[in-house]
């Protein structure tokens, strides 16, 4: 009875690893479905700007069919913010109703108005971002929480929040030109330059979504779909902006009516909502594979388990040789991988080949679980590393560089040293963008071949580089910098005429003071900005106060 008691237990405690790889599958199903009904939510906010639109253009003929679409988007709306309530806690949702009624209240105002203003029209399309905005708490609430429970999903949900976000900032940008066009009138400044500023928003959350491309092209996901997605945006949406930008600029007559422009563009957006939604969907698909794995070998090893302690209860001394003895081996496996502790495989054991299934189990637990450190460290390394360069990025760079102020080094100082290329913009005007790009690899490359391992070296701007030592005074960080201005200069890199591409650096150092990482950072910059002013191709060195001197 003891044996069958102890052989008992053992297999509680595989199987309750096993049950921790089945409950961290089946939580993140529930979180992602969750997270899909969210952002669907959003989506629908985002939706009930076209109809209002509409029915505020007041056109002849459409009123009729302006208010059943927009009764039918606020009826969908209104669902799904019920749904959302549900499912996200902790979030006010009466200020989001609150935002919601008056945006739909300035909507009816405009409506009713003959013939409809642009400052009517401007206030309540500012009104229903407001309202979206507002929503931004409930999907920040639940992506945290999606996260924090599992952080192996924190690159897979920021990139789904990036699509949601691409394609509400696209919206916003046909908004930017709808009150103008309502109310007949040329397009102000002021709509102008936020169409240019969502553009910017656009185009850098493309960038984003192009940095991971194993999370864009998830195996389940058709490569058409983003395809479709940029090109619909791109080569119809935008162009489409710019043309009504162009006519309301010039002052003639707009080419469209404000249902004709809303139709055609909420169609050239269809392919993002359904990047997202696709998106979202293969993600959950993988994970809801995975739970179905997690099920399989918690039957596998629950199945073994039986048969091993049937085994035991018909010989202990059987069983003790060629059971009990095998088991320790696999639940020693199982709890050490359950650490992140290195397993020797093959296991060795003396079982009978009845437990083959179970240590194949425990070699296909470790086997995963290396696949999953492996994507951690590849999506770690991602998130730090510049893609261009290879340096550390800005983000990576500051953190650890507000961990070295925090330490304290006897006998020696942290220094920082910022570097700027000179006349970059020359280059990549002179050369392209291409060339620009192998001036940069190179300059990354110097900085290496002079720094010592334990140095920082990151990419902190377009064309701005940053080193960060220890030294035993300010000489030695002036001579690094020396020498690193001196290796940069050295480049040999030749235009396609066969010319020499002279390039130089202008450098700013700072010596650390108790300061902040910020008070530092001013610091050598404006060391740098006095190495420009001094003809570039120099190193200055920041003292008190913000006065530099030559090195």
């Amino acid at each position: 009875m003891a044996a069958v008691l102890l052989s008992t237990v053992l297999a509680g405690i595989i199987l309750f690893h096993v049950s921790q790889l089945l409950f961290q599958a089946r939580h993140a199903v529930v979180g992602l479905e969750q997270l899909r009904q969210v952002l669907e939510t959003a989506s629908r906010i985002s939706a009930e700007r076209a109809p209002s639109y509409v029915l505020m253009a007041g056109e002849p003929g459409q009123t009729g069919t302006a208010r059943t679409n927009l009764d039918a988007a606020r009826a969908e709306t209104d669902r799904a913010l019920n749904q959302a309530a549900t499912i996200v806690e902790g979030v006010p949702f009466n200020d989001i109703m609150r935002h919601l009624v008056q945006a739909r209240a300035l909507v009816e105002l405009a409506a009713a108005e003959t013939p409809v203003q642009y400052e009517s029209v401007q206030r309540a399309s500012e009104a229903l971002f407001a309202t979206y905005d507002a929503y931004q708490a409930v999907i920040m609430r639940k992506a945290a929480l999606l996260i924090n429970s599992d952080p192996e999903l924190a690159g897979p949900v920021q990139h789904a929040l990036i699509l949601g976000a691409l394609h509400d900032d696209a919206g916003r940008l046909g908004s930017s030109v709808i009150a103008p066009l309502i109310a007949n009138i040329p397009i102000p400044e002021s709509d102008i330059a936020a169409g240019q500023r969502l553009n910017g928003r656009i185009k850098l959350q493309r960038q984003l979504l192009s940095l991971s491309p194993n999370l864009n092209n998830s195996s389940r996901l058709p490569a058409s779909i983003p395809t479709e997605a940029e090109t619909s945006l791109v080569k119809k949406g935008e162009p489409l902006v710019a043309r009504f930008v162009a006519e309301g600029t010039h002052g003639g007559a707009y080419s469209l009516t404000a249902a004709a422009f809303t139709d055609r563009y909420t169609e050239a957006l269809k392919p993002l909502g359904v990047w997202r939604r696709a998106y979202i969907d293969s993600l959950l698909a993988d994970y809801q594979q995975k739970e179905r794995q997690a099920w399989g070998i918690a039957w596998v090893v629950g199945t073994i388990m039986l048969c091993v302690i049937s085994l035991i209860a018909g010989g202990v001394l059987l069983v003790h040789q060629r059971v009990l003895r095998p088991l320790l081996v696999a639940s020693e496996a199982v709890v050490r991988l359950a650490h992140r502790e290195p397993v020797q495989f093959p296991l060795v054991h003396n079982g009978g080949p009845e437990l083959r299934p179970l240590f194949e189990a425990v070699e296909l637990l470790d086997i995963k679980l290396r696949e999953w450190d492996a994507d951690t460290q590849r999506l770690r390394h991602q998130a730090e590393t510049d893609e261009l360069t290879n340096l550390l990025n800005r983000r990576a760079f500051q953190m650890l560089g507000e961990s070295w102020l925090e330490g304290t080094w006897p006998d020696r100082e942290t220094f920082l040293i910022l570097l700027d290329i000179d006349h970059f913009k020359s280059i990549n005007d002179r050369y392209g963008h291409a060339m620009g790009d192998q001036v940069l690899v190179m300059v990354a490359a110097a900085l290496q071949a002079h720094i010592r391992s334990d140095d920082l070296a990151g990419r902190i701007g377009g064309e701005e580089f940053a080193v960060l030592i220890r030294a035993q005074d300010q000489d030695t960080a002036l001579a690094l910098a020396q020498r690193l201005r001196k290796g940069i200069e050295d480049i040999l890199i030749l235009g396609s005429d066969g010319e020499r591409i002279p390039v130089t650096a202008s450098f700013g150092v700072a010596a650390n003071k108790h300061f902040t990482w910020r008070q530092l950072m001013a610091k050598a910059d404006v060391a740098l900005y006095a190495a420009k002013q001094a003809g570039r191709n120099c190193v200055r060195v920041a003292e008190q106060g913000n006065t530099t001197i030559s090195a």
